[in-house]
């Protein structure tokens, strides 16, 4: 039977990803990469490939069904080089895109028979030539039956079965443990934990097994990062300092008095991503760190013995930050994490030369457009582990990296899990958390009046944050993922009858806005690993992108006033920079020169608020009409949150203390802020204001720890 060119396309993805599974939304974003299009069409050219290749509704022959996740690939598969493939001229092939199609098929079903192999499959390796596109498919057939029947005996001989790794929890205390750091020896974790109260950040160690920590530092500000020294004497970790400063200090691993090496700037120092590792000579440490003029960390050597820095790499323009670096166990390359956008990094390795100096410009090592992070290095330096992403729901996936040659990258078998902040040597040691985000609702008090206690408004056993009533006040939006992977949802005004708007499946979702009719939807997605902007129906429909073809972020959208434009932040200039666009799509056109996000126009559409790139400098203000931008308030959160009104604005405040929602109110007449709304949980991101000025919705974590497991003894191989 003739294949259409979708189904054609289905197989070779199939094909090249053989032997994994490949889930359904890559599927179909792969097969309609610039459609939205129904899971049926998916299901449908599926039963084609499987009627054409003859596989009747038993035991899979070719193609295997995960319910609910995608599918596999099961036959066995052989390649050979372009090279060995004949050309077929268009008059053979009927097309160009037959040719390519060609090409393509028989490079995908053959490979080199290698010695382990039989001469029976290098037999039909000959046979398999390059032929007419109305002929071409009963040859892949023919192919693969062969190569399934001519290499049975090899791929069903006995194997020795995968390790089958079980983690074991290292601690279980009240809190959150984080930062694991295993030392050389493999007999101790240090760590971070905010303690018994939960009321601050230390740096702790542990032996493997029982016995309680020891507490290394007692300092009030939060202690991270903590890292080994290769003969297991020092630990080096991060103290933050005010605002975006940190210290680089050394502490004996036996306890004692800290010294300061250096002091760092980082913006986006967060407790579940490494910032420091040790050269394997002690000599250095490499840390994230940006000087003053930059918006972006990059990755600098500082000196064990003197704290003089010296840059490692640069990330370019169009790049947020360089993180989690790691030495390889010869000191001669230092893998990393570097961001593209807020949700979106890859795996990169910068080569040293013999006095540590980059050796050429740093080598991307993953393609996932995911959120890849935590590189770690085995012991004989052939592998780089690192946590990916899930793209459909369930849990991070751990994979390996080949660092020699093809730097293949395949899935390492673990049980399900929350893996996160990996170390790695005799034994694996991450973190896994627990934990459960929902939206609450307080009354806005009178202005001499005491802080609300809030209420609990839209909640479920999955994360429910971000959201934004709509300008009508019927309804409210928000993101959750309680479908399996961040959507967006809307619900009525009290919170009930919540119904799922968008179905991406998998990529990030969210900071979106209403147009001032409440019919509209803006919100950014990261549907191909970059952020785009996209509008949709309230009522539901198909999504409308309206960023694409720039290499840039677009974060963040907010409607004008008078629903004729849409601001929003973007990476297009080189920094994150407010820019504005016309609501059904255009040119855009930068609005801000100095850094800025989240922008929202003020509701007489003459004034337009942002938030500065760093927190502690608070939230701006410019005339929509151009002019000089004015700072407005104090610190904010790291994700700013604020809602504009006729009489002042409400923002999120930076936290007093760490476990801490904290709301306050700026007046415009009398210039003073009160404080609003105040718990003792943790802000989580979305704040936004009854269209009657009643109620303040928000987000906070109800439940949140972390605890660190331990794989004992653990091999890649």
């Amino acid at each position: 039977m003739a294949l259409t060119p979708k189904c054609f396309d289905l197989l070779w993805k199939l094909v090249e990803e053989r032997g994994n599974l490949v889930e359904k939304g890559e599927l179909m974003k792969t097969i309609w990469p610039d459609s939205f299009v129904e899971e049926g069409n998916l299901t449908q050219n599926i039963s084609l490939l499987r009627r054409a290749l003859g596989e009747n509704s038993g035991e899979p022959q070719y193609i295997e069904t995960v319910p609910r996740y995608g599918y596999r690939f099961v036959a066995e598969v052989r390649e050979v080089q372009e090279r060995e493939v004949e050309p077929v001229s268009k008059e053979r092939a009927g097309s160009d895109s037959d040719a390519k199609w060609i090409s393509r098929a028989a490079v995908s079903i053959q490979e080199e028979p290698t010695a382990e192999r039989t001469d029976t499959t290098a037999g039909w390796l000959a046979v398999a030539q390059p032929v007419p596109a109305r002929r071409l498919w009963p040859w892949i057939v023919a192919a693969m039956l062969v190569a399934v029947g001519a290499t049975a005996s090899w791929y069903f001989r006995p194997k020795s079965p995968p390790p089958v790794w079980r983690p074991v929890p290292l601690t279980s205390y009240l809190g959150s443990e984080r930062n694991p750091a295993l030392s050389p020896g493999g007999n101790q974790v240090a760590f971070t934990w905010n303690g018994e109260r939960q009321d601050n950040f230390d740096i702790y160690l542990k032996l493997i097994g029982s016995g309680p920590p020891l507490r290394l530092t007692t300092n009030p500000a939060t202690d991270v990062s903590p890292a080994w020294s290769p003969d297991g004497r020092t630990i080096a970790f991060l103290r933050r300092s005010e605002g975006d400063r940190n210290e680089l200090l050394l502490i004996p691993a036996l306890g004692g008095p800290e010294r300061k090496l250096a002091e760092t700037l980082q913006t986006r120092l967060e407790l579940g991503l490494r910032s420091v590792a040790w050269s394997p000579d002690g000599l250095w440490l490499v840390v994230s760190h940006r000087e003053r003029d930059e918006q972006g960390e990059a990755l600098f050597l500082i000196s064990a013995q003197t704290g003089e820095k010296r840059r490692l790499t640069q990330p370019p323009r169009g790049y947020l930050s360089d993180l989690t670096p790691v030495f390889s166990p010869d000191g001669r390359a230092v893998a990393f994490s570097r961001l593209s956008s807020p949700g979106a990094s890859e795996v990169y390795l910068q080569q040293l030369s013999g006095d540590f100096e980059a050796a050429g410009e740093a080598r991307r090592l993953t393609t996932n457009g995911r959120w890849a992070v935590e590189p770690v290095w085995t012991a004989d330096g052939r592998y780089i582990l690192h946590l990916l992403a899930a793209r459909r729901g369930g849990a991070p996936e751990l994979r390996r990296i080949v660092t020699l040659g093809s730097n293949a990258s395949e899935q390492v078998p673990l049980p399900q899990d929350d893996l996160q902040e990996l170390s790695l040597g005799k034994h694996l040691v991450y973190s896994r958390g627990t934990g459960d985000t929902n939206i609450w609702r307080a009354e806005v008090p009178p202005p001499r009046g005491p802080a609300s206690q809030p209420q609990l408004l839209i909640s479920s056993t999955l994360n429910d944050t971000q959201p934004r009533y709509s300008p009508d006040g019927k309804k409210i939006a928000f993101c959750s993922t309680r479908s399996g992977t961040r959507e967006i949802w809307v619900a009525e005004a009290d919170g009930s009858n919540p119904v799922q708007l968008t179905s991406f499946g998998g990529p990030f979702v969210g900071f979106m806005n209403w147009a001032p009719d409440s019919q509209r939807l803006v919100f950014h997605a990261l549907p191909q690993g970059q952020a785009d902007l996209f509008t949709m129906p309230a009522a539901g429909g198909s999504p409308k992108r309206l960023t694409m073809g720039t290499p840039s972020e677009n974060l963040g959208p907010s409607y004008s006033q008078d629903g004729r434009w849409i601001y929003f932040t973007s990476s297009r200039s080189g920094q994150f920079e407010v820019w504005k666009m016309p609501a059904e799509g255009g040119d855009a056109i930068q609005v801000t020169r100095g850094g800025g996000r989240g922008p929202i126009e003020s509701p007489d559409g003459k004034t337009l608020y942002y938030a500065h790139l760093l927190p502690e400098k608070g939230i701006w203000r410019m005339p929509v009409a151009g002019g000089e931008a004015m700072r407005v308030t104090g610190p904010v959160t790291d994700v700013p949150e604020f809602v504009v009104t006729a009489e002042g604005i409400y923002y999120a405040a930076a936290l007093e203390s760490h476990n801490q929602t904290l709301i306050r109110f700026l007046s415009f007449s009398t210039e003073k802020t009160r404080t609003v709304v105040v718990t003792d949980r943790q802000f989580g991101r979305g704040l936004s204001l009854s269209p009657d000025q009643r109620f303040l919705v928000f987000t906070q974590h109800d439940q949140t720890g972390r605890d660190l497991m331990l794989i004992e003894n653990f091999v890649v191989r």
